[in-house]
């Protein structure tokens, strides 16, 4: 057993156990962060130092501090998100509701990504935890090839969009490839719109659903069926955070080309999806722009306002 590496991973374990703001409910940011600190610099290299060096009793009562810990920081998160949820279970707009608590827990502008989390950031974490989203259940349907396991669409994009699309009651928003439903159910929650997510694999769309009924979001519904196969025929705005690619994704435009014809409708991309979509004769971009694989994009059928703005993955305007 190494003392330098013994020696690093107590002090970390003290700098934590000594900052008692961490269990104010207001420090969510900090919480987080003491969190990764905790599961990679103290549990995680506590297990590599035992696994090459053998086991070590004082390594092993840092490790059960530690753990202690752990589990009062997500008690406190856990309480926290509980509480904020039925705040907006309550409240009568939604909206206003859940971005007054972005912004008093999280803040508005970018979102560092946690210590060493690259698939999540704070907003992220934040937003799972109030609509209750967790693991994704166990797959039972095997992906045809051409469809995308999943990966949730990064929260600051959907508030990106969400700035953007201007949905009304007289909208019916479609995400594609729904997943846990965090696109879904943000969208239900910051417009009036009618939100359906299409969703190939059985589980997902069932857990959906579930958060969904628990929000009372009932203008928010799930449907599990190929996106091939589902009907469109009410849809005004249409999401892809690249759910499939090749022949399946051209099917998929050919049945949004098909509704375009009869009304305009609007398709916002995030993802590699988006030069596909930007190939597509049928639609404009609402504005010119580079289309990257990290760069949100929204393109219509019908000719652009010529004040028409879109926007980057963070939510920055570009002209």
């Amino acid at each position: 057993m190494l003392p330098d590496t013994v020696q690093e991973i107590l002090t970390t374990l003290r700098d934590l156990e000594q900052q008692e703001t961490l269990l104010f409910e207001a420090n969510f940011v900090a919480r987080v962060y003491a969190l990764d600190m905790l599961s990679f610099r103290v549990l995680e290299h506590i297990e590599n130092v035992q696994y090459v060096h053998g086991y070590h009793e004082y390594l092993a009562r840092l490790y059960h501090r530690a753990e202690q810990l752990w589990q009062r920081l997500e008690s406190v998160n856990a309480q926290l998100f509980r509480r904020l949820r039925e705040q907006l279970l309550t409240e009568p707009d939604t909206r206003a509701t859940l971005y007054r608590l972005r912004e008093t827990y999280v803040g508005h502008g970018e979102h560092k990504l946690t210590w060493e989390d690259l698939d999540a950031d704070y907003l992220d974490i934040f937003i799972n935890g109030i609509l209750d989203i967790a693991s994704p259940p166990e797959e039972s349907k095997p992906l045809e090839p051409g469809m995308i396991a999943y990966h949730p669409t990064p929260t600051r994009v959907i508030f990106a969009l969400m700035a953007h699309a201007h949905l009304s009651t007289h909208d019916v928003f479609y995400d594609l490839g729904s997943g846990l439903g965090r696109v879904a159910l943000l969208v239900g929650l910051l417009t009036d719109a009618q939100v359906r997510g299409i969703e190939f694999e059985p589980a997902y769309c069932a857990y959906a659903q579930e958060r969904a009924h628990s929000l009372n979001l009932s203008r928010v519904t799930f449907h599990n069926i190929d996106a091939r196969a589902a009907d469109y025929a009410d849809g005004t705005f249409f999401f892809l955070y690249t759910p499939f690619t090749g022949r399946i994704l051209q099917a998929v435009l050919a049945r949004l080309e098909t509704e375009a014809r009869a009304r305009p409708i609007t398709i916002a991309t995030y993802g590699a999806c988006t030069r596909d979509v930007a190939q597509q004769t049928w639609l404009r971009p609402v504005v010119e722009q580079a289309f990257e694989y990290d760069t949100l994009a929204l393109f219509t059928n019908a000719v652009p306002s010529p004040s028409g703005r879109g926007c980057d993955s963070s939510g920055t305007k570009v002209e």
